[in-house]
């Protein structure tokens, strides 16, 4: 029986074969499972994010008008009050035995002043509780008007520095609520030193929010999570902030093409908690890859994991 003629190529294929086979069972190394994501057009928003607190914009401290016997509120704080309420009496005469539990009527004592409510509102803080001597000026009351609600928020400095008066605010209190509006009243002039958590003294500037339509759930010194839009753009090239990673003083991104890892280095603009606006190095359409594990280097074969 003859061979055939091309019998040479036959075995010379299957050698190739056979080598090919070894290459990738013995010497190619298994593709690196990543997460991907991609270069995409789209809204980005730059803020600050910060901790604050609400509080009523107009408060008035009611102080005592001499010194003397002031008799016991008789309200509680989170009451409403109009303007001219009574809210106490005080005697400058020497204590003479009362009824403790009621406020005597003026004609009862005729040299009792009358501590009267500076405007409506609510009684925030009860500043004396119980009946007692009081001296001139200090402070028995506090009423506040609710229908101007603002949030104050101590920026580290450097951040404080790119706030401006009437910057849009998102607020939240809590995670499963839909974002309240507000705009940046002020930037106070001056800073003061806190000490972080961490123990490290910062420097901190008060920013203050105006609530463009308070809502009734909030009220005084509600603790709220707060973002400063400081820049905003509708279709901004973006890519996840994810990709990103520093090497020296670059900002690069592994790029998947084909099945492996390219590095490149990315030219960035603002930055948002998901996404960073690309200025140089990407293009849309563009898949990097997420979070790019210790595994992946330049020319990496990867496999996508979505």
């Amino acid at each position: 029986m003859k061979l055939p003629k091309n019998r040479y190529l036959y075995i010379l294929g299957g050698l190739v074969l056979v080598l090919i086979l070894g290459y990738f069972m013995f010497f190619r190394s298994d593709a690196v499972l990543v997460e991907a994501g991609s270069v995409t057009r789209g809204e980005l928003i730059s803020s600050i994010d910060a901790e604050g607190r609400t509080r009523y914009h107009e408060r008035f401290v009611v102080t005592a008008p001499v010194s003397g016997k002031m008799y016991r509120i008789q309200l509680h704080e989170g009451d409403r009050v109009p303007k001219g309420y009574v809210l106490t009496r005080i005697d400058p005469a020497p204590p003479r035995p009362l009824d403790p539990s009621r406020v005597p009527e003026p004609e009862v004592f005729p040299f009792a002043y009358n501590v009267y409510v500076p405007a409506d509102g609510i009684l925030t803080k009860i500043f004396v509780t119980s009946e007692g001597i009081v001296q001139a000026g200090s402070p028995i009351a506090e009423v506040s008007k609710p229908s101007q609600l603002e949030v104050v928020a101590d920026l580290l400095s450097a951040d404080a520095t790119l706030v401006r008066p009437n910057m849009p605010v998102l607020i939240t209190n809590r995670a499963d609520e839909a974002e309240l509006k507000a705009k940046v009243r002020n930037v106070e002039p001056q800073a003061f030193t806190k000490v972080s958590s961490l123990g490290v003294e910062e420097q901190r500037v008060n920013v203050i929010a105006d609530l463009v339509d308070p809502p009734e759930r909030l009220g005084d010194n509600y603790r709220v999570d707060i973002r400063i839009v400081v820049w905003e753009g509708k279709d901004v090239l973006r890519v996840p902030a994810s990709a990103l990673f520093r090497s020296g003083e670059e900002w690069q991104v592994f790029v998947i093409e084909g099945s492996k890892a390219r590095t490149k280095a990315v030219e960035i603009g603002h930055r948002s908690p998901s996404f960073v606006e690309v200025r140089g190095g990407l293009a849309e359409g563009d898949t990097v890859i997420l979070h790019p594990p210790n595994s992946v280097a330049e020319g990496t074969r990867v496999s996508r994991t979505n």
